[in-house]
């Protein structure tokens, strides 16, 4: 029989990146929008990056959708900075908006992962997945996680090796299957 087993050293030196959700979410809308969208994608945490994505949301005549994903992009901005109830705020109004567009639920859930709520990310997840994830291996990843920190390391190593069966030139997914070990007992 083989058992799954979690290396206490990868226990210790575990830390959750930031996951590069599906980034941002791109908007046509305006110069504005696209400015937001770009900031989301680049990581810049800049309190100008939120600034341009408020301003996009004031300013610009955005459809419902790009309305949204101006609004997931400004989330993924406040979540670099830390900011998760204005990034939950965010990404609940996107909801509200545009129930179908998988990166809102997708970056909700790695919000929730990074606030150490996992068992709110696997039905995000699940629900983000099912209305199609552009990059599955991440939504993959952030599962695995969650499923580590509930303890169910089965169902964690499963999604791991999926991410890396998914993108298999991505790094992060074999530095945390690293961590385990397969025994037989």
């Amino acid at each position: 029989m083989k058992a799954l087993v979690l290396s206490a050293a990868g226990l210790l030196f575990a830390a959750l990146p930031i996951l590069p959700a599906n980034a941002g979410v791109l908007t046509l809308g305006g110069p504005l929008s696209y400015g937001c969208y770009k900031s989301a994608e680049a990581q810049d945490t800049r309190a100008s990056a939120v600034d341009g994505c408020t301003r996009a949301l004031q300013e610009e005549n955005l459809n419902r959708t790009d309305y949204a994903a101006t609004l997931v992009n400004r989330g993924i901005i406040y979540a670099m900075q830390n900011h998760y109830d204005s990034a939950d705020a965010d990404y609940d109004h996107a909801a509200q908006l545009a129930p179908n567009l998988s990166e809102v639920w997708l970056n909700k859930a790695y919000l929730k992962l990074r606030e150490n709520k996992a068992r709110e990310v696997l039905p995000l997840l699940d629900h983000g997945m099912k209305l199609g994830a552009q990059r599955p291996a991440v939504a993959y990843l952030a599962r695995g996680i969650a499923h580590e920190q509930l303890g169910d390391l089965q169902a964690a190593y499963a999604d791991l090796m999926r991410a890396r069966e998914l993108e298999p030139k991505w790094t992060l997914p074999g530095e945390y299957l690293a961590r385990y070990e397969v025994r037989t007992r």
